[in-house]
């Protein structure tokens, strides 16, 4: 009771949002352009704000999957060197968009069939799919292997959670990587006091990059790059894989705190997780990308080297399910 799931067409593509009556909070998708999550409002501080950043057009003329929202990245997040890969023996090359590498896969963009919204449980959902062979046809022989890709968002209260589920529906093994590249305001309020920011992330690792590549080493994090016990966003420049996540009770917590509202949001990975990628865009002052991730950058190179950088290979009909939550305190 009090949710509710509606639909609006907007710039010729439906966009469906979630609604939580007693909160106030919402979350609006856009199935059709790569199941883009791309304004989420939780109670903040008594006030039911924006969390997320996107563009104000965003709805009605969707572009930049990888500048708005929620972007979903996936059979790999971030980038393959060279766009180029091998497997089992086999050499696969990827499309170049990013100088001389390949970014973020291939369903950030892409149409998803929507499989069903719901009201039931205590929430509101929706639930998206993706496959490899029927929604980007072409990129099917880019990779080893077919792949779908299911993901449900929930909204019940001042919480999100997004369900996410990879399975393998053919006869040989799939190598993948997710990740989401979500843009967080902070501070909530426009124009907030970016030295009373703190942004709070539990890693004790990170991997040295080169040309945006890991090189294969792992490092203790130095002081730039220890969030342990908070850093302000004020002066912040990062574009960096961090790792080795403490956990509570098998969750990694990541902790935007804005201490003029005496509030803070929470995005909470659960063991699958194992990579933070951070991130200011020059573009957007006072938005920061806390990037998810189950492996490093380039992790399908990195194994063929004998580097554990976290790429996961699922057998025939296997799957695997992650769960990230995000939320908001005080």
């Amino acid at each position: 009771m009090g949710h509710r799931v509606t639909t609006e067409s907007r710039g010729g593509n439906a966009v469906y949002t979630l609604h939580d009556d007693a909160s106030g909070a919402s979350a609006s998708i856009i199935p059709a352009y790569g199941f883009n999550l791309f304004d989420l409002r939780l109670p903040v501080a008594g006030k039911v704000r924006p969390v997320l950043d996107a563009t104000p057009d965003f709805a009605d003329k969707p572009a930049k999957a990888s500048h708005n929202g929620i972007p979903i990245l996936f059979p790999y997040p971030n980038r393959v060197n060279q766009a180029r890969f091998t497997f089992q023996g086999k050499t696969y090359n990827l499309p170049v968009n990013s100088g001389t590498n390949s970014i973020h896969g291939f369903a950030m963009d892409a149409p998803w069939d929507v499989e069903g919204t719901s009201t039931d449980g205590g929430e509101a959902s929706i639930t998206g799919r993706y496959r490899i062979s029927t929604n980007t046809p072409a990129l099917r022989d880019h990779w080893p292997t077919d792949a779908v890709l299911t993901v449900r968002y929930g909204l019940a209260g001042r919480r999100l959670t997004m369900t996410v589920t990879v399975s393998n529906p053919t006869a040989d093994d799939l190598p993948y990587g997710f990740g989401i590249h979500p843009y967080f305001r902070c501070p909530f309020t426009p124009g907030g006091d970016l030295a009373k920011t703190r942004v709070i992330l539990p890693a004790s690792e990170f991997w040295p990059l080169e040309n945006f590549i890991p090189t294969g080493e792992r490092r203790k994090v130095n002081e730039r790059l220890d969030f342990r016990t908070g850093k302000p966003m004020k002066g912040l420049t990062l574009d960096d894989v961090l790792t080795g996540l403490t956990r509570e009770k098998g969750r990694a917590v990541c902790r935007l705190v804005d201490e003029e509202l005496g509030a803070e949001f929470r995005l909470v990975c659960d063991e699958n997780v194992r990579e933070l990628v951070v991130f200011t865009p020059p573009w957007a002052p006072g938005v920061l990308a806390v990037e998810p991730y189950t492996q490093t950058t380039d992790a399908i190179n990195l194994a063929a080297r004998g580097v554990d950088g976290g790429l996961r290979v699922l057998g025939h009909g296997k799957s695997e399910t992650l769960t990230l939550v995000m939320e908001t305190v005080g």
